[in-house]
């Protein structure tokens, strides 16, 4: 009986992971349209183009540990924000904010590359999809694990079980610095390993 809860309650969560990275994938395509509306944007991107061009054409002399740390903060700040934002009822959307507007950044950013660099914005995808090959699914799966969070604290609550959502709220905040520490390891992996990679793509 156990087990085939258990498996019912896994599908579930094996079910929602596939919905929010479909909604994940949309996002970017929404984004890829936001050039037409915020036109502006593309300098900065340009200007990030350049940046990324300058430092990783420094080879033997590029700040691995500059680079590395660079790209950890990020990271830490977005899933951070998810966790942190989630912990509470009244600010668990800004978690989907969060998440919405990581979205659509990605999109947005890709569709600048195609347009200011043309073939060239191949390596640039592929340098963005390299420093978000783990934090992106590991941001989905916050968000998941976030759902049932908040409808179990809200089940709690109009029980009136103050221990119960304490509970709740502990065993949330775990379970995502779990996450976290886990998709930040294997991502700080990526980037160490794909350093010699990312200099061979700007050139």
């Amino acid at each position: 009986m156990k087990r085939t809860i258990r498996k019912r309650y896994d599908l579930k969560i094996s079910k929602e992971i596939i919905y929010l990275s479909i909604i994940f994938i949309i996002l970017v395509f929404i984004g890829t349209y936001l050039n037409r509306f915020l036109p502006n944007g593309q300098d900065i991107v340009l200007d990030s183009i350049n940046n990324l061009n300058e430092y990783y054409s420094q080879g033997s002399d590029i700040n691995v540990r500059a680079v590395v740390f660079s790209n950890l903060r990020e990271n830490i700040v977005f899933l951070g924000s998810i966790v942190l934002f989630s912990l509470f009822v009244f600010t668990f959307p800004l978690s989907i904010i969060s998440f919405i507007l990581k979205g659509l950044s990605i999109g947005y950013t890709i569709n600048s590359f195609i347009l200011l660099i043309k073939l060239k914005s191949i390596k640039m995808i592929l340098i963005m999809l390299i420093k978000n090959f783990i934090i992106i699914p590991g941001a989905i799966l916050l968000m998941v694990i976030s759902f049932y969070y908040i409808r179990n604290i809200y089940e709690e609550y109009k029980r009136g079980r103050k221990e119960g959502i304490l509970f709740l709220g502990r065993r949330y905040l775990l379970n995502g610095i779990i996450v976290i520490i886990i998709c930040i390891f294997l991502q700080l992996l990526l980037n160490v390993i794909s350093i010699g990679i990312l200099q061979f793509l700007v050139r």
